[in-house]
């Protein structure tokens, strides 16, 4: 008997793989019909609707398939379908090939789901982080209040200590992220925490790419995997010791701008956008260091992740910013944002005059004494 439940137990992966359909099964007594159960995944960049069936009393059921877990909303509506129906809510989790049930007893967004595996394996991960996340939420509502003229409650002082406290808590999430992909190396959250938390929007590649190597075959084939080590190859394209990506994007007068034409000075890349708060924030201390060096062999070049010209030039003007700016406006889509890796503003990039990257993301008050231990 004893070596009947080894050999099941053995057997177990491969009847989950096995599985190449879902089925799921969803109770909501109680609920008058008219209803109806909508099923939103994530297709193409974009969420879009599913499948929908009808609510006979109180159950609903949903079949399919999907080439991986993936990401999933469930929505009710009830009422008159037909005139407009009322929301009773969503429900978020990871679908998959296998039977699963989600059980509504009172609020939509409390439903119980069980039969995913990586739905249950994410929602532990979830609930690790949830203690920190709520620090960090607090920490900000706290100190970033402002009085009724637009000036901040809390002094400068202590926002700087609150931010380095968000900044410790931030870190220790990505550390919590880190270690449940560690231990799910064969699991697909594990690799979903992998590729969405551990390479967040400022990863160093060369210090996360051997972990990715650690996940199982199958894994680092699908879907998910190949879209993590295309992160990793752009991730790459930023990071120190690597040959900065020559790329063209027209200036703020609509004329083209190559990067290989300053080869032989040192440049600071700059990724900003006019709408970004922080940006706008830091950029007194980038005019500050371009004064200081504009005449020792360093230029910038700032490429805009705004949507409009108009905007783009007025936050030039007033910021005061005398050098090279680029920008094809398509906001988030930035040809060489993306090219980059770039998904979070402030960011930058220093190059050297041989056309590498020595250093990124230098920014603070002390942007100069940070600037002036490279350029030469």
């Amino acid at each position: 008997m004893k070596k009947l439940l080894i050999s099941i137990l053995m057997l177990l992966p491969f009847l989950v793989a096995a599985q190449k359909s879902y089925l799921i099964k969803g109770n909501m007594p109680g609920l008058k019909s008219p209803s109806k159960a909508y099923l939103v995944t994530f297709q193409g960049g974009a969420w879009k609707e599913t499948d929908s069936v009808d609510i006979k009393n109180g159950k609903f059921e949903f079949t399919g398939s999907v080439p991986e877990p993936q990401q999933a909303i469930l929505a009710v509506k009830s009422g008159n379908l037909k005139s407009g129906a009322s929301a009773r809510g969503t429900h978020a989790f990871f679908l998959e090939n296998s039977k699963i049930t989600i059980d509504i007893t009172d609020a939509l967004e409390n439903a119980k789901v069980n039969g995913s595996v990586s739905d249950s394996e994410n929602r532990g991960r979830e609930a690790m982080i949830k203690a920190v996340t709520t620090k960090i939420i607090a920490l900000q509502n706290e100190y970033g209040k402002k009085s009724s003229t637009g000036v901040y409650v809390k002094s400068a002082e202590e926002r700087k200590m609150a931010g380095d406290s968000i900044q410790k808590l931030v870190a220790q999430n990505k550390a919590i992220n880190m270690h449940f992909a560690e231990t799910h190396l064969n699991s697909f959250a594990g690799l979903y925490a992998f590729s969405t938390y551990v390479l967040d929007s400022k990863f160093e590649a060369s210090q996360v790419e051997p972990l990715f190597h650690k996940f199982s075959a199958n894994l680092k084939s699908s879907p998910l995997g190949k879209h993590t080590m295309e992160k990793i190859e752009i991730g790459k394209r930023r990071q120190a010791g690597s040959q900065a990506t020559d790329f063209t994007q027209n200036d703020i007068n609509g004329k083209p701008f190559t990067l290989s034409t300053l080869r032989g000075k040192y440049v600071l890349v700059d990724f900003w956008a006019s709408w970004c708060a922080p940006c706008r924030a830091e950029n007194p201390n980038v005019v500050k260091a371009y004064t200081a060096l504009k005449s020792k062999n360093f230029e910038i070049v700032s490429v805009s992740l705004d949507a409009g010209k108009a905007q783009w030039e007025d936050a030039i003007k007033k910021d005061g910013m005398p050098w090279i700016h680029v920008s094809d406006l398509k906001y988030w889509k930035n040809d060489v944002a993306m090219m980059y890796g770039i998904n979070s503003v402030p960011q930058n990039i220093l190059i050297n005059p041989q056309g590498v990257i020595v250093a990124r993301n230098l920014r603070g008050e002390n942007l100069l004494a940070q600037l002036e231990a490279f350029v030469k």
